[in-house]
């Protein structure tokens, strides 16, 4: 197994700066190394112990937290979540009433995945984020389909809070790293700098590697929030793939343990599709395809500046973690999807790295043919209807927060709560605001009132079909 030749190509296909990569076979590290570099700037190595997010695969620790927590029988997956958090309220009362842990972990409550309210108003207060989840539309029964979800998952996380004495990070810090011996792992990206040995994420534009700004979870912990390394990331792999214990301590029941890699729904957050994916299915915080006849349990996980996959194969006993410090890369896709290949002795491996290359081209064009299609919707030559200056001011929404605009040199600058947030006139009363964070605009609409008055703006905060936009009230 070439691991250092495979990575290597990877990162020239993908421009990406460094990777972090341990594979695991039969309950041993049987490779674990740093490609590249963690930080381009000052030439620092990327090492088997360079500390990086993982992203979303945090949400498979929260589904190991809850899991110890039914063993303990502080919970049960199909009771109803309002029964250990009355105050609970969610879009509709069908949901709020009878959404289980099974529910939250297994992305089916009818809610998609707002994405915007990650990116731009992640609280720090747990029980002040989770009464903002009221103010997130459904597009689709509930139970009846995958729709991935950050905030679900989140709310998942709160349970631990509520159930054990310790909150959520607490309780993964003592319940789960400690006895794994996962000593350089912790929580949010603003810990990274505790470490002499970690990397700065990157996105690779115009030829040259940017620093962007890094995504504060918060409340969101449990759906992302975790740091680690290889080297530690290859240890709960190891764990993944026994019984429920790890060096002969038991952290779980082995019940529970294949629970959470047993299927819940029929189908995948991807819009992609391979032939050897003969079943794409979800378990409890985790991807339990069928690849090529074998049981395949996995996840991925990106945030600003950091992509991340974890790939077990249990009818192998093997693993492979791969860490990288640049944004939404499909070199660790493509790095599982090969390395998954060679042990399970595939004669002619595909070109994965061409395949996600594909996709991703795939997925810029239809953005830009998006961007493409809202250029030619506008109507030349129109002003807005009032001046400038009375479109500045504050704007509050209940669930999403505070944007401010002011009028300046540049036009209506501004902040959604404390980061970046441009106007640029669309036509009339529509803008689009400018997102630096995300590097996309989203539809912006002003709201005059009977009186004259700018009154609100509303935003398509969520863009799936069946959603309405929120509209931001003029304080």
């Amino acid at each position: 197994m070439q691991v250092k030749e495979i990575v290597e190509k990877l990162r020239k296909d993908y421009n990406v700066a460094g990777m972090s990569v341990a594979v695991v076979k039969d309950g041993k590290v049987i490779s674990s190394d740093g490609y590249g570099l963690r930080n381009v700037e000052n030439n620092l190595n990327m090492t088997k112990d360079t500390v990086l997010p993982i992203g979303s695969i945090t949400k498979s620790f929260t589904a190991l937290a809850l899991s110890m927590l039914v063993d303990e029988g502080k919970l049960d997956w199909d009771e109803p979540v309002k029964t250990y958090i009355p105050w609970l309220k969610l879009n509709n009362k069908l949901l709020t009433d009878n959404v289980t842990t099974r529910d939250l972990l297994c992305h089916r409550t009818g809610i998609p995945r707002y994405d915007l309210q990650v990116a731009y108003d992640a609280k720090d207060d747990k029980e002040e984020m989770i009464k903002s989840f009221q103010y997130l539309e459904t597009n689709a029964p509930f139970r009846t389909k995958l729709q991935y979800s950050n905030q679900m998952v989140s709310l998942a996380g709160y349970l631990v809070d509520v159930l054990s004495e310790m909150s959520y990070e607490e309780f993964v810090k003592e319940r789960i790293f400690k006895p794994l011996g996962m000593n350089s792992s912790d929580f949010e990206v603003d810990s990274l700098t505790n470490y002499d040995d970690y990397a700065t994420g990157y996105v690779y534009a115009q030829d040259q590697f940017i620093v962007p700004p890094y995504l504060h979870l918060g409340a969101l912990n449990p759906a992302g929030g975790i740091v680690s390394t290889a080297e530690d990331m290859a240890k709960y792999a190891i764990f993944q793939l026994g019984d429920g214990t790890y060096n002969g301590n038991r952290l779980v029941s082995e019940k529970n343990l294949k629970e959470m890699h047993t299927h819940q729904m029929i189908g995948s957050p991807y819009f992609w599709e391979f032939d050897e994916v003969q079943s794409a299915e979800y378990g409890f915080a985790w991807f339990t395809d069928i690849y090529r006849g074998k049981k395949m349990i996995s996840h991925g996980g990106n945030t600003n500046g950091f992509s991340a996959q974890l790939v077990l194969l249990p009818e192998e006993n093997f693993a492979v973690v791969a860490l990288s410090n640049a944004t939404s890369s499909f070199s660790v896709n493509a790095l599982g999807n090969i390395l998954a290949d060679e042990v399970l002795g595939v004669e002619e491996i595909p070109d994965w790295s061409k395949r996600y290359q594909d996709i991703f081209n795939g997925m810029m064009a239809e953005a830009m043919a998006g961007m493409q299609k809202r250029a030619e919707a506008k109507i030349p030559d129109t002003k807005p209807t009032k001046d400038l200056k009375d479109y500045a001011g504050t704007y509050i929404h209940p669930g999403f927060g505070t944007i401010k605009f002011e009028l300046t040199e540049q036009g209506l600058t501004g902040t959604w709560n404390n980061l970046p947030a441009n106007l640029m006139h669309y036509h009339y009363d529509s803008f689009d605001l400018v997102l630096p964070l995300l590097g996309q605009p989203i539809p912006a609409q002003f709201v005059i009132g009977d009186n004259g008055l700018v009154t609100g703006i509303k935003l398509q905060i969520e863009a799936e079909k069946g959603i309405n936009p929120a509209l931001f009230i003029k304080a």
